[in-house]
């Protein structure tokens, strides 16, 4: 519970080390519940295609979408940015660089206009 708390919601700030881990644990707990659905919708009927299958797992990877955008939204906070930056990640090529930066580049130290610093508390 304590991981979909802290996947969605958008308030305050994520450092690199706790954004790089909730990215990681998000993906293996999506990946998982996404084969579940997957795997009791293709038990239920053998057609893959069903809407058994398609309408559960479509849903499942909705939600867990937006949960990694809420998460690389806070760490746009914490290097002083809207979350309207993540717009980039939809441009080709400049996706990776942008990517490098959300992982690599050091947030702002102290406080900024999104919250104390989370190195801090």
């Amino acid at each position: 519970m304590e991981l979909i708390n802290e996947v969605y919601k958008t308030e305050g700030r994520l450092n690199r080390l706790r954004y790089l881990k909730y990215q990681v644990l998000w993906w293996l707990v999506s990946a998982v519940i996404g084969f579940i659905l997957g795997f009791v919708g293709g038990f239920l009927t053998s057609d893959v295609e069903s809407i058994l299958v398609t309408m559960p797992t479509g849903i499942w990877s909705f939600i867990a979408g937006v949960g990694g955008i809420m998460l690389s939204i806070r760490r746009l906070h914490d290097l002083d940015k809207s979350g309207w930056w993540l717009l980039l990640s939809l441009v080709p090529f400049i996706n990776i660089f942008f990517l490098l930066y959300l992982l690599l580049a050091p947030g702002t130290a102290g406080y900024n206009r999104y919250g104390q610093d989370p190195l801090i508390y």
